[in-house]
């Protein structure tokens, strides 16, 4: 089975990036799969513009944007289907887009599990593996999860071809997979 890393659709889609000097962005890098729902202030988000170019012919219109892996956010129709899909793994929290309460919301992956197979192997191994997309990930430790982060690298969300397919099946926009390396 392969394992793919969600990641933005860059090509064809605009994307949310943290608005600047917003203090409620400061905690970001510090999730790693705990809830978050007691604690949450939200997150403040902009869409990105590129003042290099002129025209951006990329869609505004998308259901999720993930402009690096662990920072996923969706729309309203796709928190709802996510919420019903994933029930108890993850938590929809809302989001700020241009100082005001949107439709969008940050999804909280809550499994984290020891994923990757790095027994044995040197840090300097396990970086060289994930930056060739050749990861070897422990099928038993993933179980039955569709989405989730791995203990070592919890800040990025991964996914199984069960969630790439529930993405296409309900038309998500937005978003691009990439793989990361496969089960045994």
């Amino acid at each position: 089975m392969n394992i793919y890393e969600i990641g933005q659709d860059f090509d064809n889609y605009k994307f949310f990036v943290f608005k600047e000097d917003d203090e409620s962005n400061k905690g970001v890098w510090d999730y790693n799969g705990q809830s978050l729902i007691n604690e949450w202030k939200g997150l403040s988000l902009e869409l990105f513009r590129d003042k290099r170019k002129k025209k951006d012919k990329r869609s505004e219109e998308f259901d999720a944007s993930c402009y690096f892996s662990g920072c996923l956010i969706v729309n309203k129709r796709t928190s709802l289907l996510l919420s019903e899909k994933l029930k108890g793994q993850i938590e929809v929290l809302p989001v700020n887009v241009d100082g005001n309460a949107s439709g969008y919301y940050f999804i909280n992956v809550l499994n984290t599990v020891d994923a990757l197979n790095i027994e044995s192997k040197s840090n300097e191994e396990i970086l060289k593996m994930m930056r060739d997309n050749n990861g070897i990930f422990n099928k038993g430790n993933i179980g039955s999860y569709i989405i989730f982060r791995d203990s070592l690298f919890n800040n990025n969300y991964y996914c199984t071809d069960e969630f790439v397919d529930f993405v296409k099946q309900n038309s998500i926009t937005g978003l691009k997979f990439t793989c990361a390396g496969i089960t045994k």
